[in-house]
């Protein structure tokens, strides 16, 4: 498991940047940390450098925007408002791990349908106020991107 630390939302986006160079079909990640510690800050940088030009927001309310990027889809779940009630039987089965990449925020509310197969980051924040410290954990395949990243920072 690998640490990076952003000291802003510029550096942030830009370490999404990096992810997304080794984003294919299939690809899911999961987004774990508090309200605030920079998911959604990520996945906008993530979609950005995909060629997404709609506005990137947190998907409280929809729990799913889809983006659509260069050569895929873009799957963005916030899965908050599922505490309760969890992820099955909803359809969202169809979306998680298929024909684009999917990013899932609060992924805790949706681990019944996390695949083997996925790239786990922890957001916490830092002392300051956009300072990030991002844990960065590959499982199964997902483990190459994980020593791709590490190379790279």
């Amino acid at each position: 498991m690998k640490e990076i630390l952003t000291n802003n939302t510029s550096e942030t986006q830009t370490f999404a940047q990096q992810v997304a160079s080794f984003a294919k079909p299939g690809l899911v990640i999961a987004l774990a940390g508090d309200l605030g510690a920079g998911k959604t800050t990520f996945t906008q940088g993530f979609a950005r450098a995909l060629g997404v030009n709609a506005r990137v927001k947190s998907p409280t309310f929809n729990i799913m925007n889809t983006y659509v990027a260069n050569d895929f889809p873009i799957y963005h779940f916030d899965a908050y408002r599922l505490e309760e009630t969890g992820a099955q039987d909803q359809g969202f089965e169809d979306y998680v791990g298929t024909d684009g990449v999917t990013l899932i925020e609060w992924p805790q509310y949706m681990k019944d349908l996390l695949p083997k197969d996925r790239l786990e980051l922890n957001f916490k924040r830092g002392a300051q106020d956009d300072v990030r410290f991002i844990q960065v954990h590959g499982i199964g395949l997902a483990e190459s991107i994980e020593e791709k990243l590490c190379l790279l920072i």
